[in-house]
């Protein structure tokens, strides 16, 4: 089956700019950014690039490094090299799991989108600034629910050049991070948290007196060189804290 998979694989097609490992390199990230390789992809060994591009093992052999070192391949000795797997759930989104801290507390947890819309980025470049203003969103507002009781809000804008299908997914059946970390890696992440005071659209969702105190979480991911996902994530402060630990002599 292995086999089979190596003799029809389709060649991906160098752009003909600079040294022939950073082309191999680009097209090779070109397969796995538009999703035609996706996350366990097994791909062709070494020899079929070197025969695709009459070029040497050691070329090859160096833009595939460059890939797994940053993230986008998995290689293994004896085993071949394969799209890396999305990045571990715990990684990304670390203490901000707002599902698992609605279950630790007892409560059925829901996710509900109340409202999605295509738009252009140019509203938001000032908050999302890696994104033209021509870009193509998804925007999403939903509700982390505890007993059908919204308790976090999220404002989310996906970047519809990376994830193109995420118009048509069902994100109530599958959150937004679940479905994009199996179709993209996570190979960087900005995280900014800081305070605010609800409004009243705000306050109402969350059941909280208006001019209540809020705790926001920014975070902004890229696949590679990629904007991928914008997410807002609104707390109310009285009922939650961000903690994080450092230990250097865990091993």
């Amino acid at each position: 089956m292995a086999r089979q998979a190596e003799e029809i694989w389709q060649t991906p097609s160098l752009d003909g700019e600079g040294p022939l490992f950073k082309q191999i390199e680009r097209a090779i990230r070109s397969e796995i950014m538009s999703g035609r390789w996706p996350p366990g992809h097994r791909i062709p060994p070494e020899s079929a690039f070197m025969e695709a591009y009459s070029t040497t093992r050691a070329t090859v052999s160096k833009a595939l490094s460059k890939l797994s070192e940053a993230g986008l391949l998995d290689r293994k000795r004896r085993q071949g090299t394969t799209v890396a797997r999305s990045t571990e759930t715990h990684a990304v989104i670390g203490f901000l799991d707002v599902r698992q801290e609605i279950e630790a507390r007892g409560r059925a947890y829901t996710y509900k989108v109340l409202k999605a819309r295509r738009m252009k980025a140019k509203s938001i470049i000032e908050m999302w600034p890696a994104v033209s203003s021509d870009t193509p969103l998804l925007k999403l507002d939903a509700a982390h629910c505890g007993f059908g009781q919204p308790e976090v809000l999220e404002e989310r804008y996906i970047n519809l050049n990376a994830a193109p299908d995420a118009v048509t997914a069902d994100f109530e059946a599958e959150m937004p991070n679940t479905w994009l970390l199996a179709r993209l890696p996570c190979t960087r992440l900005r995280h900014t948290i800081r305070a605010a005071v609800a409004s009243a659209e705000t306050a109402k969702l969350l059941g909280v007196a208006e001019g209540s105190a809020l705790l926001i979480s920014l975070r902004q991911t890229w696949a590679d060189d990629l904007p991928v996902t914008s997410v807002k994530l609104i707390y109310p402060a009285e009922q939650n804290a961000f903690v994080g630990e450092f230990n250097p002599l865990q091993p």
